[in-house]
């Protein structure tokens, strides 16, 4: 147990602090495969373990003073992390990448977290899904994937939804918004004395666009 806590350290450094189950029994597994100078007498310290051992001996850290942990997210997906790890300080830079303008108006991927964080995006994913159950992010899904965007619904004055504060994310939201539809619908406005202007087209626009 001690031995397999030690082995993770360098993995978890390089993973950025998280890493799936799954990846660390692979690992464990090559390591404990490809020892030097094999011989019949380290047959039992190099034997290969089996899911359920590894799975048992890393729920048996959180008994001992093992600076790494087990994870189980909503989702099911269970990783191991280090003890040092805060959810608050990924999402407060989860936060500042979807709060950027362009996050604003096309959200942000699991690649684009993963990259912002340094980790791997299976794992930008499970932060990206947890911070949408804490209601920090709303989602959207498409065949292109999964989008999220920062959830502006506790901005919004219910008994007045077209109050739009002076400062706050749902203000710049707004301004982003209405400066991409003035872009969207700049070339269609410089066209609308030609003969093949689309007024169908252009109210589709300014209505989305509004």
């Amino acid at each position: 147990m001690n031995f397999l806590a030690d082995f993770v350290k360098i993995p978890l450094e390089r993973a950025g602090g998280m890493i799936n189950l799954i990846d660390i029994y692979c690992l464990f597994n090559r390591a404990r495969g490809t020892v030097e100078n094999y011989s019949p007498a380290l047959s039992l310290c190099t034997a290969l373990i089996s899911p359920d051992d590894l799975l048992q001996a890393c729920s048996l850290w959180e008994k001992f003073d093992v600076p790494v942990m087990l994870r189980k997210f909503d989702s099911g997906v269970m990783v191991i992390q280090n003890k040092s790890h805060s959810d608050e300080e990924v999402f407060a830079r989860i936060k500042a990448l979807v709060t950027k303008p362009e996050a604003l108006q096309a959200g942000i991927s699991a690649s684009d977290a993963a990259m912002a964080l340094g980790i791997a995006p299976a794992m930008a994913k499970e932060h990206l899904l947890t911070a949408e159950s804490r209601g920090l992010l709303c989602r959207d899904i498409s065949p292109d994937g999964f989008h999220f965007y920062f959830n502006l619904f506790p901005e919004i004055v219910l008994d007045d939804l077209y109050l739009v504060k002076e400062h706050g994310i749902y203000s710049t939201w707004v301004k982003v918004a209405a400066v991409s539809g003035l872009k969207i619908l700049e070339p269609l406005t410089d066209q609308m004395d030609g003969p093949d202007f689309d007024d169908k087209r252009y109210s589709e626009l300014v209505y989305r666009s509004g």
